[in-house]
């Protein structure tokens, strides 16, 4: 049995959240695990796994987000020197900078296109700690050959996030009821996700006469996307509802899910609805669509930030229901590889 430390900043709805929270319950099985977070105001997951706050929030402006790694750091190098872990993982950059700083036996990973999202003091943190680690884990090939070229990191090694198959069966057995068909997109309502391109090409499309469009999660352009809906009389076909703990319901329900970003890392969503048979059409965005969509097996990939070319998708996949069945059929073996204790072999052999 090894000892395992995972460390993320919170425990807030997010991707990466969820990545390590499948990680912890999927470690937890064989090993010791300690889930260590530095802010304990936003916890919506619940792990099984033993939690540690070391109540470091995060701060603003610069002077005194420098102060707050170190101080991490300096917290997190007293308690590995308590505990002797026997590996150390983090995720995402609050928690791999000060993680990277603490111990040279940790491993970080990176969720985000470190070309398009990082800030310049994240972008120099990444230069000034990576390097310290023992090993940078991307989360899909393309972020991998960023961090070497763009960073001249050396000991980086792709692993895919893993999906809880399981977990998702359990809380999809009843599907979600909407009286029409309905098409589905989740995620944060902020510029990235582009989801006034999806509305856009939404309003464009024929299968809007039939099909609505719901949109699950909540963000700082959910005014903006409400005054949009308004504009284009689409109020009683785009649903906004917020933010769902549990959306596979919503996901094993929908004709498909629509990725409308225009940039990721590794966007769990695709995974997560291939893992309710639910096709997807994705934006072929750096990074990762291209490495989860199996193009016309399990959805369809169309131009980046290109409103038509998300017209054109909806309308073929909603109207060839041949084409949609196919893919629903092909879901679920084309993300097998992904599955929690598939990734956790990768985890442990670095």
């Amino acid at each position: 049995m090894k000892k395992i430390a995972l460390i993320i900043a919170d425990l807030d709805l997010g991707g990466g959240q969820r990545v390590a929270i499948n990680l912890a319950e999927a470690f937890a099985k064989r090993h010791q695990v300690t889930l260590i977070i530095f802010c304990d105001d936003e916890i919506h997951y619940q792990p099984s796994a033993n939690l540690v706050h070391l109540h470091c929030p995060e701060k603003q402006g610069i002077p005194a987000k420098v102060y707050n790694v170190f101080k991490r750091a300096t917290k997190l190098h007293q308690h590995f020197k308590q505990q002797q872990y026997d590996h150390i993982f983090s995720f995402m950059e609050t928690a791999n900078f000060p993680v990277a700083m603490a111990s040279r036996e940790a491993v970080v990973s990176v969720h985000c296109n470190p070309r398009k999202l990082l800030s310049f003091f994240e972008k120099l943190l990444v230069r000034l700690t990576y390097h310290r680690a023992k090993k940078v884990i991307a989360v899909s090939d393309d972020v991998a050959d960023i961090l070497r070229e763009d960073y001249g990191l050396t000991r980086v090694a792709r692993i895919y996030n893993p999906v809880n198959l399981d977990e998702i069966a359990k809380q999809t057995e009843t599907p979600y009821q909407h009286p029409k068909p309905y098409m589905v997109a989740l995620g944060r309502l902020n510029e990235v996700k582009r989801f006034d391109l999806l509305i856009e090409a939404y309003a464009n499309s024929k299968a809007q006469q039939h099909c609505d469009l719901i949109l699950i999660g909540d963000g700082e352009m959910r005014p903006s996307l409400e005054q949009q809906i308004t504009q284009l009389d689409l109020i009683d076909k785009v649903h906004l509802i917020g933010v769902k703990m549990n959306p596979y319901p919503y996901l094993a329900g929908a004709e498909f899910l629509v990725l409308s970003s225009r940039t990721e890392a590794f966007p769990m969503v695709l995974v997560e609805a291939l893992a309710t048979k639910c096709p997807v059409i994705a934006t072929d965005c750096p990074t990762g669509p291209r490495e989860i969509v199996k193009q016309g097996k399990n959805g369809l990939l169309v131009e980046n930030e290109n409103t038509n070319a998300i017209t054109d998708a909806i309308d073929q996949l909603y109207f060839d229901q041949a084409l949609q069945n196919a893919m629903r059929s092909n879901a679920l073996a084309s993300i097998q590889h992904l599955s929690s204790d598939e990734i956790i072999k990768e985890w442990l052999e670095i």
